[in-house]
């Protein structure tokens, strides 16, 4: 009994010619070249005339035994097409992709098949025309699973300017039978962040307030206060209003947990307490992203403070956003981006991105700010503000 070979690839053929030579003293090679109604072709070669035939009405092929190569035989030599598989997405940390000259970030992203070995190399769109990103558009060999390609953009990649710009980044993979592309990945390069050159006084790090636990809270008590003790940190917006007071399976905890933590507008309803002295201020440094609509809006409140305690005194607030850490009433600040002696649960300062509305803090997509925060009328020992945006 003769094994059938491939009734799609007959059924496919449209065209094929067939050589056969016999003679009396023995065997003789019989071959049938046909071409798929795609265009491929596919060589069937047997030494024994009586195994290769055409079967009853002309549409079935036997062989034995059989040798088949070409692109259109499926199986055989060259086997079927087996390219990475389709589709797969770029997962960017952080996520939205904003990331900073000279601060490596992370893509990974996942192929489920494929033929190996298998190279994936990334591209670029709509960059500056220095942009290059070599850690990105390197070939590298690539697993079937989980890639993941670390890359640190240098000031080039930006155009050597002093704002922030946005493009996008795809990753090709590929092996001997083809290739595929990612979908586009948005990303957003901002600047190094220049010297904050801040005035005395500025307090970076929210002190202890409870054994066991650091300065910014949540909400009383002390287990909704943050644990990553000098982790935290008030100089960088992200750690302070990027993290809110959540629930976990019905428990209170800090969310996000752990880094990155949320650029701004930061996390709504975020509200950290943390304890400071007369004399002394807050400055926590900002890039709007450029992947935020204009127009869109936000307020930062003075509330009041979650931390309770003997000696511990809520006080009034001074703010400010300005493009200067520690500035609270230069003639440069617009009026509506500073507020002096803020009360609790008022809001202090409101704010839109890229257009003027009366009554609000104009800001800019890829400028660079501060949030500058300071006591107004604090007396005791130390007072307590809180921050909601």
């Amino acid at each position: 009994m003769f094994p059938r070979i491939l009734p799609a690839l007959v059924a496919t053929a449209v065209s094929f010619a067939f050589a056969h030579v016999a003679t009396a003293a023995g065997p003789v090679t019989a071959t049938i070249d046909l071409t798929t109604d795609q265009g491929k072709p596919c060589t069937i070669t047997t030494t024994d005339p009586l195994g290769l035939h055409l079967g009853q009405g002309g549409t079935n092929l036997t062989a034995s035994p059989a040798t088949l190569s070409g692109e259109g035989c499926g199986t055989g030599s060259t086997g079927p097409k087996n390219p990475p598989t389709t589709p797969f997405i770029l997962t960017p940390n952080p996520n939205p992709l904003v990331a900073t000259v000279g601060l490596p970030f992370t893509v990974s992203w996942t192929l489920t098949g494929g033929k190996t070995p298998i190279t994936c190399a990334g591209s670029f769109s709509g960059a500056p025309a220095s942009a290059a990103l070599s850690g990105w558009v390197q070939s590298a060999s690539a697993n079937i699973g989980t890639n993941t390609r670390t890359i640190t953009p240098t000031a080039a990649d930006i155009g050597n300017g002093t704002v922030g710009v946005s493009f996008t980044l795809a990753m090709t993979c590929s092996n001997a039978d083809g290739s595929i592309t990612s979908s586009a990945l948005p990303i957003t390069i901002n600047p190094t962040a220049p010297a904050d050159n801040c005035p005395a006084g500025r307090v970076t790090k929210a002190p202890s307030v409870y054994a066991g636990s650091y300065g910014l809270c949540y909400q009383s008590p002390a287990n909704l206060c943050t644990t990553d003790g000098g982790q935290d940190n008030l100089t960088t917006f992200p750690i302070w209003i990027g993290r809110f007071r959540g629930t976990e399976n019905g428990v209170a905890r800090i969310t996000p947990a752990a880094p990155p933590y949320l650029d701004f507008p930061g996390a709504s309803g975020s509200g950290p307490s943390f304890q400071i002295k007369a004399g002394q201020y807050v400055s926590a440094r900002f890039t709007v992203p450029l992947n935020l609509p204009v127009g869109k809006k936000g307020t930062f409140t003075k509330s009041a403070g979650n931390i309770q305690g003997s000696g511990w005194v809520q006080t009034n607030a001074d703010m400010s956003i300005s493009t200067a850490c520690g500035d609270f009433d230069s003639a440069s600040i617009p009026s509506t981006c500073k507020v002096t002696n803020a009360a609790n649960d008022a809001p202090a300062i409101r704010w839109i991105l890229g257009e003027d509305e009366a009554f609000k803090c104009r800001l800019e997509p890829g400028q660079t700010y501060y949030l500058n925060v300071r006591p107004n009328g604090c007396t005791a020992t130390w007072c307590t503000i809180r921050i909601d945006d």
